[in-house]
């Protein structure tokens, strides 16, 4: 899976407010702010650290920004990453806009499962470069196109492995089990196709073996919580 490799320098700091078009979401906390920006013609995502606070911007901020830099650098013409674009400066970078939605917006069980079987492709992609995501089981960092061509986003925890021995033998294999159960968690949930009764046997073993995490038992309780209520403020039971 390959596409043109393209990368150039996108903006300086002191044009990118003249061709910023819209502030998708304002830096807070350690988030960044996450630009939409047009140049020539070219729609571009930025995301930027300079308007967060000192310290995250210097420190975690720099390191994001550095460690998104070398994973779309290490992963460029895979075709379903969008192209880099370049580094602005220590705190921000550019890659292609993608007019796509994320799985988010997605009702459950209404995906083909060839989405599924291309997602599965493109992570054998990553892990063939070296890269492991270790966050693609978040449906905000999966786009689909209107086609339905999957794209991921959002390296900022993901991490270059390398491609020597070792690499390949160990360290990309264990990892890589994260991202396939990630994957393999948004199949049951979103495609429409009929799982085989092993898989999903599997899966809700999986799903019970969540609530002994802390913190996927936390996130699944305020999940509850919230369809709760809107549930109650729809006048449902």
């Amino acid at each position: 899976m390959t596409s043109p490799v393209v990368e150039e320098t996108p903006l300086t700091r002191s044009e990118l407010p003249d061709h910023t078009r819209r502030v998708l979401r304002g830096a807070r906390g350690a988030k960044p702010s996450i630009l939409l920006v047009e140049r020539e013609g070219c729609r571009l995502i930025v995301k930027d650290f300079a308007q967060a606070r000192w310290l995250v911007r210097h420190t975690y901020g720099r390191w994001i920004v550095a460690n998104e830099t070398r994973i779309y650098r290490h992963l460029a013409g895979v075709e379903g990453v969008p192209a880099f674009r370049g580094r602005i400066d220590a705190f921000a970078f550019a890659v292609d806009y993608v007019d796509a939605a994320d799985l988010k917006s997605r009702r459950r069980k209404s995906l083909p499962g060839t989405v599924f079987d291309r997602l599965a492709e493109l992570h054998a992609a990553l892990h063939e470069r070296g890269v492991v995501h270790l966050d693609a089981h978040q449906r905000k960092n999966i786009l689909l196109t209107a086609d339905g061509r999957p794209f991921l986003v959002d390296f900022a925890t993901s991490l270059y492995l390398g491609t020597g021995w070792f690499s390949r033998r160990a360290l990309i294999p264990f990892l890589a089990q994260a991202d396939r159960l990630g994957l393999q968690k948004l199949r049951a949930r979103y495609s429409a196709d009929r799982q085989a009764p092993d898989e999903a046997q599997r899966h809700r073993v999986r799903w019970m073996l969540g609530w002994l995490w802390p913190y996927t038992a936390v996130r699944r309780v305020k999940r509850i919580l919230r369809r709760r209520a809107r549930h109650r403020a729809r006048g449902r039971p």
